[in-house]
């Protein structure tokens, strides 16, 4: 992941809403709320597409070793023939292909390690991005129940709270602003399986809990 987007993932994780807030002082504070949600699940978007970049230059760099090892392996099988056969200058000329492939399987091999280094990182960067998503729209539900409350509580004008809702609605369709992703599209069935493997790292940590305690 180069250096930009890691900075940026950075800034969104440890970002306070209260002070995005608290920065535009002109701006609903829902507003803010929810195009900063929009925001980390952008970058979490984002992420996702290197990381599965990622996975395929591994998987692209793997089938290069592999490739090369086997024919290490006919070359030997070569080389032996040919000297069977007392034909030196061909054992020589495998010989040599053989050096130039241990050249290079380190350097492939060094490829892979580095890569599978990325993709651990990528892969808590997602789950960092997540969980950052799930606090935040914890805080504007929050918010919302708030408002809500000091809004019946006032008696707000219902012709007011009319032109709210349009007005909201009609900056989030600017904005592009969407809490949920459409339920038949890939990223929505990608965050489902997200959350249901979370669950189920959730049931785990508390069983271990629970035999401890045992």
């Amino acid at each position: 992941m180069n250096e930009n987007m890691a900075n940026r993932v950075s800034r969104l994780i440890s970002g306070s809403i209260n002070a995005l807030i608290d920065a535009a002082e002109s701006v609903s504070p829902e507003i803010v709320m929810q195009e900063s949600i929009r925001e980390v699940e952008k970058a979490t978007s984002e992420v996702r597409h290197e990381l599965g970049k990622a996975v395929v230059t591994q998987h692209h760099i793997q089938d290069r070793i592999d490739t090369e090892q086997a024919k290490f392996k006919e070359l030997t099988q070569q080389i032996q023939i040919a000297l069977k056969e007392d034909r030196e200058d061909l054992a020589e000329v495998a010989i040599s292909k053989q050096m130039d492939i241990e050249a290079q399987l380190p350097i492939l091999e060094k490829s892979v390690t580095d890569t599978l280094k990325e993709i651990k990182e990528l892969e808590s960067y997602i789950t960092a991005l997540q969980a950052k998503n799930r606090e935040m729209n914890d805080e504007l539900n929050s918010f919302k129940k708030q408002k809500k409350s000091v809004e019946s509580s006032v008696g707000i004008d219902s012709e007011i709270k009319q032109n709210i809702s349009k007005s909201e609605a009609a900056f989030n369709r600017a904005m592009g602003i969407n809490s949920q992703f459409p339920k038949d599209t890939d990223e929505a069935k990608l965050a489902q399986l997200e959350e249901l493997t979370r669950k189920n790292r959730i049931q785990e940590r508390l069983n271990a809990i629970k035999a401890n305690q045992e």
